[in-house]
């Protein structure tokens, strides 16, 4: 009977000392807080495009704490760098979970990194919520604790084939592609697939490279020999400047253009003469475009890193933008998950978003229990060296395989 009192007495003095609500809290989240980690390139060869995605991350929470944070928790961001290679990105992921303790990842950089990534945070059962990749393979199949926001690169090739036949009024394209050696290039080249048996189009000539590569000279070449009308740029931000830069001085004539990957105005320089009026398949806002959700970006943006992304129009791009929605969209999961947050209470949440509008950055996104991606859109832009700007030459497409 003393035992038993002696027990009950310390439970109770254990039960006043924890504070209510922490005793079983999930990893990463007090009631006051909650983790959450970036790993990005920040060093590495798509770095212009890893340091705007982390930036604007940061940037985002920060104005989301000044209001007060999500169900009364500020949003802790911890930054590190995989400099675009996943075994560096496994390494950044496991010691933010290991000494960081972060609750999730939110927008980890890039597809190769991500799919590194994936089997530790299945593992661990430690969100992803969502990636910075549009790669098919990072929600097909369905893994319960990753999720991915914004048109695919399937997707995107339909869109541009369609473009060439429809706008550009070549009868029987031969297209070539060079792009990049994982999931990423696959799902371009699955558009391609798709397309041609659609259209009846030739066979297109693909040119690959590894993640990285520095010189492109052979693929170059190699293209050339195709004689293509044109040439998908399906790469990553300093390898699709290279290339081009290569076949500007090999005489290479063809219409080139980019996945989104190379909408930045400073990559329209980096690339030479082929890369000034470049067109680029854009699938989110832009800077300067009148929607709420680019005017609060720029403004935050200012607010938090002075002139380091300023003037907006020129330096704020696609990526910066890209993760500022992948924020937002984990802020609504936040929301919808409530005061008790749980790792698997964030995965449910972000199920349940239905036609959530990232305030016109792009399309509507919809996730549920059996599908983690969202839906397509994308639009045509040329790139304006002189202007230093992206010139918008169609409407937003709704894109059906």
């Amino acid at each position: 009977m003393r035992k038993r009192k002696l027990f009950l007495s310390v439970l109770l003095s254990l039960c006043l000392i924890i504070p209510a609500g922490s005793a079983f809290a999930e990893e990463g989240v007090t009631d006051t807080e909650v983790k959450i980690g970036v790993v990005s390139d920040l060093t590495g060869p798509t770095a212009i495009g890893g340091v705007g995605m982390a930036d604007a991350i940061v940037s985002y929470f920060k104005e989301v704490n000044e209001g007060g944070g999500i169900h009364g928790r500020k949003v802790k961001v911890i930054v590190e760098d995989c400099a675009y290679s996943p075994a560096r990105a496994v390494a950044a992921a496991k010691k933010l979970m290991a000494k960081d303790g972060v609750f999730a990842f939110v927008s980890p950089w890039g597809t190769a990194p991500t799919t590194a990534m994936i089997p530790l945070a299945q593992k661990e059962k430690i969100p992803i919520a969502p990636a910075c990749s549009l790669a098919t393979s990072i929600y097909d199949p369905l893994k319960k604790y990753v999720f991915a926001a914004g048109t695919n690169y399937v997707d995107q090739s339909l869109f541009i084939v369609e473009y060439v036949l429809n706008t550009l009024k070549i009868k029987n394209p031969k297209i070539g592609i060079f792009c990049q050696d994982d999931d990423w290039g696959k799902d371009h080249i699955k558009g391609l697939e798709i397309a041609k048996k659609k259209y009846n189009l030739p066979d297109f000539k693909v040119q690959t490279y590894k993640y990285n590569a520095v010189e492109f000279k052979s693929q170059v070449i190699n293209m050339m020999k195709a004689k293509p009308d044109v040439v998908i740029v399906a790469s990553a931000i300093k390898a699709g400047a290279v290339f081009l830069q290569t076949a500007a001085k090999l005489k290479f004539k063809s219409t080139f253009i980019s996945s989104n990957t190379l909408g930045f105005v400073p990559i329209l320089k980096l690339s030479g003469p082929l890369g000034g009026n470049m067109l680029v398949v854009n699938i989110f806002a832009m800077p300067g475009e009148d929607v709420v959700g680019m005017k609060k970006l720029v403004a935050a943006s200012k607010k938090y890193f002075g002139d380091k992304w300023m003037p907006a129009g020129q330096k704020i791009h696609p990526y910066y933008v890209y993760g500022w929605i992948n924020a937002m969209i984990f802020a609504e999961g936040l929301k919808k998950a409530g005061k008790n947050l749980t790792r698997d209470g964030l995965v449910k949440a972000m199920e349940s978003i239905k036609d959530f509008d990232p305030e016109g950055l792009m399309g509507p996104v919809s996730y549920s229990a059996k599908s983690h991606d969202t839906p397509g859109y994308a639009r045509m832009t040329q790139g304006d060296v002189k202007n230093m700007r992206f010139k918008v030459l169609t409407d937003w497409t709704y894109i059906k395989q």
